[in-house]
């Protein structure tokens, strides 16, 4: 049940516009893009990472920037990013600092967006709990 990309680019669109509160939905839109100038591995990706290969970090890291990017939007709450049979759960600030919050295998991440269902929308964290945008935040 893996969603195509743009789709992901869709919910992380409205999720970015949600959090702009009683703001027009234009406003989102009107601010200018942020672009990812560095990334940082909360503590359960960084866990993760150790075990990765060079490489494998450097695909990751380019998947996401060029995903988070690809946007154009001042902020994104949350976003999942398919890369290396893996799925990156990660975010940008308006400071362009992208934030990879965990790496779940492509096929539990398909088991825990199933179980999550319609909260699914916002995405799912690493213990299969929907995400808020005030839970990602920086």
């Amino acid at each position: 049940m893996r969603a195509p990309s743009s789709t992901s680019t869709l919910v992380s669109r409205m999720i970015a516009m949600a959090a702009h509160g009683d703001e027009a939905p234009a406003a989102a839109e009107m601010s200018a893009p942020a672009h990812v100038k560095r990334i940082v591995w909360a503590s359960q990706a960084a866990k993760l990472r150790v075990s990765l290969s060079a490489r494998a970090i450097h695909e990751i890291e380019t998947a996401v920037t060029a995903d988070l990017d690809s946007m154009e939007l001042p902020e994104i709450f949350f976003t999942s990013v398919e890369v290396g049979g893996r799925v990156v759960t990660c975010d940008l600030d308006a400071s362009g600092t992208a934030s990879i919050f965990g790496l779940i295998e492509a096929g539990e991440y398909d088991d825990l967006v199933e179980e999550a269902g319609d909260d699914a929308l916002f995405g799912v964290d690493w213990d299969g709990v929907y995400v808020t945008p005030a839970r990602t935040r920086h």
